[in-house]
């Protein structure tokens, strides 16, 4: 238990260990700290929050996020889909999961925004506080194989009003800073759909992103042209602030 709330601190990008020690890393102290923004998670942006923390990590992406986030181009799949897909990619990527690893991977991200549907405990059946995001559905069920009926699983378009117009600005500015740093420019397909972006991690509808972009004409610039365009940043990204104006 205790192994795994210290994977889950680092793995939200709420602490870390150094030399032995725990500490707060800035965005836990500055959302969760004693003098936090939200340190109970009471709000929904909180949720949302974590949910781009837990998905965009550059350094260590979890597989399965990353995975069904980023590289699979269909919304919908069942557990054995998955399990088939990943071992594919873990294998292109040079892993060695095995089979029962690979299925965790994939239980852990569906019991994350699904909750869980067969708990064996009571503590299994305590949902996280990612299930009310919305953003993975049961959707009836279907073959898989010979003999086997699986639920159906899918990823959900969610609307910026529901996400938070402060919460997208936050994310345009960290995905800035960690994937783009020092470019000015960046193309609104790569907002709307590259690996880490707005649009892919939080779900967005791409003309709902670019609404949002006009709308904001103080933070970007959006530019149209053809079916891309390109976004530009109009004043120096301060993520601190950008979290500040989540909770004004």
């Amino acid at each position: 238990m205790v192994r795994a709330l210290r994977f889950w601190l680092e793995a939200f990008n709420v602490a870390s260990s150094r030399a032995g020690s725990w500490s707060l890393l800035p965005f836990g102290e500055a959302v969760l700290g004693k003098r936090g923004l939200d340190p109970y998670i009471e709000r929904v942006e909180t949720q949302w929050l974590l949910h781009w923390q837990l998905s965009t990590s550059v350094e260590n992406p979890l597989f399965a996020w990353r995975h069904i986030l980023y590289r699979r181009m269909r919304p919908d799949f069942t557990r054995s889909e998955l399990l088939a897909e990943m071992r594919i990619e873990g294998e292109r990527l040079g892993y060695e999961h095995s089979d029962v690893t690979l299925q965790q991977h994939a239980d852990v991200f569906v019991h994350s925004y699904a909750g869980s549907l067969n708990p064996a405990s009571p503590e299994d059946a305590l949902d996280g506080p990612l299930v009310d995001l919305g953003l993975l559905r049961r959707f009836g069920r279907r073959r898989a194989g010979a003999d086997r009926i699986e639920p159906v699983f899918a990823l959900t378009r969610i609307p910026i009003n529901e996400v938070g117009a402060a919460v997208v600005n936050y994310a345009i500015g960290s995905y800035w800073q960690t994937r783009r740093l020092g470019e000015p420019i960046i193309t609104f397909r790569d907002l709307t759909h590259g690996e880490g972006s707005p649009g892919a991690t939080l779900r967005l509808d791409a003309e709902d992103l670019r609404d949002h972009l006009e709308r904001t004409e103080s933070l970007w610039s959006y530019r149209p042209s053809g079916d891309a365009g390109s976004v530009t940043v109009l004043t120096p990204l301060d993520p601190s602030r950008l979290l500040a104006e989540v909770y004004a």
